[in-house]
């Protein structure tokens, strides 16, 4: 096992913390940016953001 230093530990605790921050908030926003980016299947309506904010 690696013996690391008390900033080390710290350090890599913030990282961590940091990764899953951005990991939780970032994944739905990120999802539906790609689904909009790409489009509606053909013969399917067009995607608008507020058709689902309100359904």
């Amino acid at each position: 096992m690696v013996k690391m230093s008390p900033e080390t530990k710290a350090r890599l605790s913030m990282v961590f913390g940091a990764t899953k921050f951005v990991f939780h908030w970032g994944f739905v926003p990120t999802v539906l940016y790609m689904g909009f980016r790409k489009g509606a299947d053909p013969g399917m309506p067009e995607l608008q953001l507020l058709q689902l904010l309100w359904m």
